[in-house]
C-alpha cells in the first residue's frame, strides 16, 4: 500500500513538474502597473498559486485603462504564467462617478475558487457591485457563481444571485424611504431554476453585461 502511495505521489509530482516546465516565466509588460496580488491553492495540489491584477497601457474610454488578470503557478522557486484573462476585470475608470482610484476591486481565493468583486459608482448614492466566483475544473476555468447588487444608499436594493452549477437563481427587490412621505413600492422576491444552456467559461465572460427575463414575469435579472 505504501509503495503504491509513494508511486502515485511521484507520478503526480512528475506531472506537475512537466506542466510547469511548459509554462513561460511570468514577466509582465514594463508599462503595466500592479493593482492587486493574492495567493491560494486553486487546483488542490497543495501549492499556492499567485494571482495578479494589472492596469495595462491600453486606453478604455476617456480616462480609463483596461485591466488584465494573471494566474501564476510557483514551480521550483519560479513564478510561471498559467492563465491570463482580459475580460473579467472592468477597466479602472469604468464608473459614472469615479472617486479615488476608480473601480473598487477585490480579489480573493476561497475554497479553491477565485472570487472577484468590483463596484461601479453611478453617482454619490447609487452603486452596482458584481461578485463572481471562478473554478478550475475539467481542464478549464468556469464561472460558477454570480451576485449582482444594484443599490441606492436609502432608496432601493436589488440583488441577483446565481449558482450556475445548480442553475438556481434568487432575486430580491427591497425598498427604503429617502424622501419622507414618498410612496414605497412593495418588496418582492423570486426564486427559480433557469435553463442556462451552458456554464460560462472565464474567457470572454464580462461581469454586468448579461440580461435575462425572469420566468412568468415582466422583470429581468442581470449578471
Amino acid at each position: 500500500m505504501k509503495k503504491s502511495f509513494f508511486a502515485l505521489s511521484g507520478l503526480l509530482l512528475f506531472a506537475l513538474q512537466s506542466i510547469g516546465q511548459t509554462m513561460p516565466d511570468f514577466i509582465p509588460p514594463k508599462n503595466y502597473k500592479p493593482v492587486l496580488e493574492t495567493r491560494g491553492d486553486l487546483d488542490k495540489d497543495g501549492i499556492e498559486e499567485v494571482v495578479y491584477a494589472f492596469d495595462t497601457d491600453k486606453p478604455d474610454g476617456k480616462d480609463g485603462l483596461k485591466r488584465i488578470l494573471y494566474i501564476c503557478k510557483q514551480v521550483d522557486g519560479k513564478v510561471k504564467l498559467w492563465k491570463s484573462n482580459n475580460t473579467i476585470l472592468r477597466s479602472n475608470k469604468d464608473c459614472g462617478f469615479c472617486v479615488d482610484a476608480g473601480v473598487n476591486l477585490s480579489i480573493k481565493i476561497k475554497n479553491s475558487t477565485l472570487v472577484t468583486e468590483q463596484t461601479f459608482n453611478h453617482n454619490s448614492r447609487h452603486f452596482s457591485t458584481w461578485k463572481n466566483i471562478y473554478r478550475y475544473q475539467n481542464n478549464d476555468w468556469f464561472v460558477i457563481g454570480s451576485t449582482m447588487n444594484d443599490y441606492d444608499t436609502c432608496d432601493f436594493n436589488y440583488q441577483y444571485d446565481i449558482n450556475f452549477s445548480t442553475r438556481q437563481v434568487n432575486v430580491s427587490y427591497t425598498y427604503g424611504d429617502c424622501d419622507e412621505g414618498k410612496k414605497i413600492p412593495k418588496d418582492s422576491y423570486y426564486s427559480f431554476k433557469y435553463p442556462f444552456k451552458t456554464i460560462h467559461k472565464m474567457d470572454g465572460f464580462a461581469p454586468g453585461r448579461y440580461e435575462l427575463k425572469i420566468p412568468k414575469s415582466d422583470r429581468y435579472f442581470y449578471y
